[in-house]
Formats: structure tokens, C-alpha cells, sequence
């Protein structure tokens, strides 16, 4: 009896200590399972590092990375803007679709002129309404332009299979439909610049704005690669170039045969010979070197002081021809004509000069 009750006994302890070893187990896997939650939130109160600390760092540290990369992109879209002449070829790029476009200082044809741009120029369009627009041009001015001088697509000048520039260098440049002749498409005037993509012996098919193509050919052109600035040439040739203006009516601020000033004769017929000078007297009057008057000589700059009470201004410009004459674009003669370096003439005389070619 005594036997059977210690086995009974034995068996009651069995089966008490695998209840408690059931018990410990489902305790164990219980709080396995809540600790993968609790882990899982973000919520651990025994955290082994900083970022365990600051749940929020990792966050602002990508956003970080995502803004910094940001900023670089942008960096990196300004960096690879090109630039022609000064002007971005972005967003705000425009062309010249006129074969002259006066830029004034105000939106109004009333206030004063302060530049002409010139045919397939670009420009920087700063804003446009209202039909004006506030733009900047190659020579560094800015003003404000009527908008049916210009359009915003640039594909004349930029983002074409281009193979070389072409340059009016003549008094103006007709542009035909055929590479033999055909239709007067429009005339550009001396300066204007054009992209080829073809040629037939000496006749260059360039983009015009609009999407349209044309053809220049003979002589009055030049034609240099994409990447090469236009050549220097010497004092001879810039002289040669500006009495093709020769007869060309006075225009205050104008750039072309249609109309034109004196500094305005200078700045072009300087630039397609290669040397960028500034479009204003005042400018002009600090570039190059200083030289007696005496000593002038072809293809100098003389600048003249008015009369009377101008008599301590500088008033105009003229390019040294030959011998004692200059030319000049005259605003009381009325046209480009010719002075004498020893002699005053209606806008005033020579009293100093400078050499811009060596």
C-alpha cells in the first residue's frame, strides 16, 4: 500500500513539473515575440548606439543626402549652360528675327534708344508682357524691346548639328532660298552671324529663325568653325570695313547701314575684324592705347570734343583712313562721311586718339 501510494506521488510530480516546463516555455516564446515587435517599432529603451538614441537623424540624414544631391544637379545644369556672346542658352534665350531691333530704355517707343540688336542675335529674355520686353543683348545692355522682334526658340543658334559660323562683313548680305539665288528670304546686315550646316562651292546653307533655312553666297562672308573666335585681322582691314558704311544715314544708337552712330560704326566694323570693344563712346575712350593725335594713323580711333559750350566733351568717334581723314557716322552731317584729323568740322575737332591694332 505504502508502494502504491509513492508511485501515485511520483506521477502527480511528473506531470506537475512538465506543466511547468509547458508554463516556461510558452513565457519564453511570448517575450521572444513581443521583443521582435517592440525592436520592429523603433522603440527599443536599451538602444546599443546614437542613431539607436535619435530614431530621427537617419531620416534628416537622407533627406539631407536627397537636398545636397539636389543642389549639386542644379549646380551642375548651371555649370553646363552654354553662353554665346555672354548670353545663356537656357530658359530665357531668345533670337533676333528682325533685321534690326531697337532696345529702349523704357517700354515705350517714345523713350531713348540705347542699342540696336541685330539680326539672329541672342538674347536673354528677363521678362516678356503686355508686348515688350525687358531683355539684354550681346553688347551688355539692357533695356526693353518690342516682342515681335524676337522669338524664344533658338534652334538658328543653338542645339543643331551645326558645322561652322558664317559672317556678313559686307554693308549687308542678302539670304536667298536656293544656293544659286531664288527668293530674297530677308537682308542681314554687316555683323550678323549665321550656324551652316552645308555648303555647294562658295554657298552656305544657315538656319534662320522660324525653323527656316537659307543661302549666302559670294563674297561679303566669312566663315570660321564653331569654336574659333573671329579672326584679328589688322588696321588696313578695319578701315576697309568701315567705308563700306560709307553714305549710311545717322542714327542714334544704330547699328546697321539702315542707320547707325558713331560708336556704333567702331563697335561693329571692330567686331567682325576680330576685337570686342565696348558699344559707348566713354568706353571706348578707355580701351586700347593713348597716342599723340599727330601720330594717328589708319585704322586709329579719334574721338572729337564739341564746340562752344561741349567744347571739354567727348562727342564723337572716327576711324583714321589714310593720310589726315578719319570716318565717322555724323549727327549734325546727317550720315557716315568723312573728316580731317587737322580741321573741325560741324561736330567739333580731334583731340586725342588710340591704337586698337597693333
Amino acid at each position: 500500500m505504502r508502494f502504491l501510494n509513492i508511485h501515485r506521488l511520483s506521477r502527480i510530480l511528473y506531470k506537475v513539473a512538465l506543466l511547468i516546463l509547458l508554463l516556461a516555455l510558452i513565457f519564453a516564446v511570448s517575450g521572444c515575440a513581443q521583443k521582435d515587435i517592440q525592436t520592429g517599432a523603433g522603440v527599443d529603451t536599451q538602444p546599443d548606439t546614437q542613431e539607436d538614441i535619435q530614431p530621427g537623424k537617419e531620416q534628416e540624414a537622407e533627406q539631407s543626402g536627397t537636398d545636397d544631391e539636389a543642389v549639386d544637379d542644379e549646380a551642375e545644369q548651371k555649370k553646363s549652360v552654354d553662353y554665346i556672346y555672354g548670353i545663356p542658352m537656357d530658359e530665357n534665350a531668345g533670337v533676333i528675327v528682325s533685321s534690326t531691333a531697337d532696345l529702349y530704355v523704357s517700354p515705350d517707343v517714345k523713350s531713348s534708344r540705347i542699342t540696336q540688336a541685330i539680326f539672329n542675335q541672342p538674347i536673354s529674355i528677363i521678362s516678356d508682357e503686355n508686348g515688350w520686353a525687358q531683355v539684354k543683348t550681346v553688347d551688355g545692355n539692357l533695356g526693353w524691346m518690342k516682342s515681335k522682334n524676337f522669338d524664344d526658340d533658338v534652334s538658328s543658334v543653338y542645339g543643331r548639328m551645326f558645322t561652322h559660323r558664317v559672317i556678313v562683313t559686307s554693308r549687308e548680305k542678302s539670304v536667298y532660298s536656293y544656293p544659286s539665288g531664288g527668293i530674297t528670304l530677308m537682308v542681314a546686315p554687316m555683323g550678323s552671324e549665321f550656324y551652316a550646316i552645308n555648303n555647294i562651292g562658295d554657298s552656305y546653307e544657315v538656319y534662320l529663325p522660324g525653323k527656316r533655312t537659307g543661302w549666302l553666297r559670294g563674297s561679303g562672308i566669312i566663315h570660321v568653325s564653331l569654336d574659333e573666335m573671329i579672326p584679328i585681322t589688322n588696321a588696313e582691314d578695319f578701315a576697309s570695313t568701315a567705308l563700306r558704311l560709307k553714305g549710311a544715314s545717322y542714327l542714334l544708337s544704330g547699328m546697321s547701314a539702315s542707320g547707325i552712330d558713331a560708336p556704333g560704326l567702331v563697335y561693329v566694323c571692330a567686331r567682325i575684324n576680330g576685337v570686342n570693344l565696348p558699344r559707348t563712346i566713354k568706353g571706348q575712350l578707355a580701351t586700347g592705347m593713348e597716342i599723340k593725335t599727330e601720330d594717328a594713323s589708319i585704322g586709329d580711333l579719334v574721338f572729337l570734343a564739341g564746340t562752344g559750350d561741349k567744347a571739354d566733351e567727348i562727342v564723337s568717334v572716327g576711324i583714321c583712313t589714310g593720310g589726315s581723314n578719319y570716318i565717322y557716322a555724323g549727327r549734325k552731317a546727317g550720315y557716315v562721311t568723312i573728316g580731317d584729323i587737322n580741321r573741325e568740322n560741324k561736330e567739333g575737332i580731334v583731340v586725342s586718339a588710340r591704337r586698337i591694332f597693333n
